[in-house]
């Protein structure tokens, strides 16, 4: 072996062990046993280089992988498994194959493997009908050859960007939403995509996954007569365990099995005059679990009955949770989804939001974070500082707030941080807000725990009472000089309060996601 070009020691052997993992991996029935590396012996530290990745990866070239479903349900009158396999062993109407965009098969593994077992009709058929090659979403429609399929769906995304990590989860996006309206337009019941990117683009797997659900749930509830009626997610390689495990849907997922679209669904008037629909959490399913030890695990029972705002309240020790159900509202969850991507394009500009903890004077980490469960935690981005905060609400306001969010305009006059939606990091302060403060009562109460993006935070240890947007982050005043940049999307209140207060000045900065109902003990 000649290194006279100067490549990487390291670099050139652990690419030559990924090649013959990958080689193998896809060539089960190689009649080769014997694979060796020449190495000069005056070259030791080239010699010394291999032996260290060898070692590395041996396990992983001896590993077996065990094919097996991972996942299954149906979405509407589609079937969506994710499964540990082989995407050229899959007998199905369409494979999708991830490609460079000038639809050179001879590069990467995926392809190489899918030319390898379907033939070089699929190189031809892409030189043929695809000269110029593909832009980036763009797909290139081939015969399956000798794969087990109709047609193979050639498309490329671009790499991940970690500045824009909105950017390239809608590369993906729109590279599965081409792919599955191009097996509807060709009425084939059935497609197989891999996991998009997690390989050689570099993208996280919880990213990859995240976009491709999204896309296909979009797919699904807008394609609701769709000829497409299975659609497969394949897992296969050496981390194939680990990757599958981000594959699971998430757990808002509520599967929508009406013949109406959701454009028909959203313009229609339900028969009860409500435009949202709770949905109630089991007691035994891991999200209940996650929240009611959230409720526990901020509950600051020495601050019960402190301060104005717990007047008429010190005789209970704890709260009891007796039920949790999550809202469902079409026309709220949009508009946080919208204004959360500004915060993900306002952070590519910017850099990353810090949290809180990391911010001057901040006495430490928000507490629910703190005390996440990964059920919860898995379906936040805390790159724009997204996390979960409790609010209290009175009876009288519910149908409200679950019909058109928190409003910031319910704020009272004396508010120490002005017109905003004032949250709680402790279950305790909310608890102070869900009735009034002269009529306390040992009835049910409701508490809201909202997803809220806090974007770029700005720390504040004084009060001020004038605001109806978040100060300038340099200065700390409203009306500025400085730019964009500086803007602050959330107010932290952390002096010498009994509890932190946290601020948003847009409705459509928290989610109401779960509401729940408990009582005092």
């Amino acid at each position: 072996m000649s290194l006279c070009h100067r490549f990487n020691r390291e670099a050139a052997a652990k690419s030559k062990c990924i090649y013959i993992q990958e080689y193998l991996e896809h060539h089960t029935g190689t009649s080769i046993t014997d694979i060796r590396f020449v190495i000069h012996s005056s070259d030791q530290r080239t010699l010394n280089a291999f032996v260290a990745e060898v070692k590395r990866w041996r396990s992983f070239i001896n590993q077996s992988v065990h094919c097996r479903d991972v996942f299954s349900t149906r979405v509407g009158n589609t079937n969506v498994k994710v499964k540990i396999d082989k995407i050229q062993d899959q007998d199905v109407d369409v494979i999708v194959n991830s490609v460079n965009s000038q639809l050179k098969l001879d590069k990467g593994s995926l392809s190489h493997t899918l030319v390898s077992v379907g033939g070089n009709s699929l190189q031809t058929e892409c030189t043929n009908k695809y000269p110029n090659g593909l832009q980036v979403g763009q797909v290139a429609v081939t015969s399956g050859g000798n794969l087990k399929c109709k047609q193979v769906y050639h498309s490329c995304i671009g790499d991940f960007k970690n500045q824009d990590k909105s950017e390239s989860k809608k590369s993906i996006q729109e590279m599965v939403k081409t792919c599955l309206d191009t097996a509807h337009t060709n009425n084939m019941t059935s497609i197989a995509f891999p996991c998009l990117g997690t390989r050689y683009r570099h993208y996280p797997a919880k990213l990859s996954a995240v976009a491709m659900f999204d896309s296909i749930l979009d797919f699904t509830a807008n394609n609701v007569s769709s000829s497409v009626s299975a659609i497969i997610i394949v897992v296969y390689g050496s981390n194939c365990e680990k990757i599958a495990k981000n594959y699971l849907p998430p757990s808002s997922w509520t599967y929508y099995s009406s013949l109406k679209s959701v454009k028909q669904w959203k313009s229609s008037k339900p028969e009860d005059g409500k435009y949202f629909k709770l949905i109630e959490i089991q007691s035994t399913d891991n999200v209940y679990q996650a929240i009611k030890s959230l409720v526990q695990d901020t509950w600051e029972s020495g601050k019960v009955g402190h301060g104005r705002d717990a007047a008429g309240l010190g005789s209970h020790t704890t709260l009891a949770v007796k039920k949790i159900e999550r809202l469902e509202n079409i026309d709220l969850w949009e508009s946080y989804g919208h204004l959360r991507s500004q915060l993900f394009h306002k952070a590519s500009d910017i850099d990353i939001f810090d949290p809180l903890e990391n911010l001057p004077n901040s006495k430490g980490p928000i507490k629910t974070s703190e005390n996440i469960q990964s059920v919860l935690e898995n379906e936040i981005y805390p790159e724009v500082n997204e996390v979960y905060l409790f609010h209290g609400t009175k009876a009288d306001n519910f149908d409200a707030v679950m019909s058109k969010g928190l409003d910031f305009r319910m704020a009272g006059d004396k508010a120490m941080f002005g017109t905003g939606t004032y949250m709680a990091e402790s279950s305790t302060k909310a608890d102070q807000y869900t009735d009034p403060r002269t009529k306390r009562s040992a009835d049910e109460k409701k508490m809201i725990l909202a997803r809220v993006c806090l974007g770029k935070i700005c720390l504040l240890q004084k009060a001020m009472g004038n605001l109806k947007k978040p100060p300038c982050s340099s200065c700390q005043q409203v009306a500025c000089e400085h730019g964009s940049g500086h803007a602050c999307d959330s107010v932290v209140g952390d002096g010498g309060w009994i509890f932190r207060e946290f601020i948003v000045y847009n409705q459509f900065q928290a989610y109401p996601e779960y509401v729940i109902t408990y009582i005092r003990q």
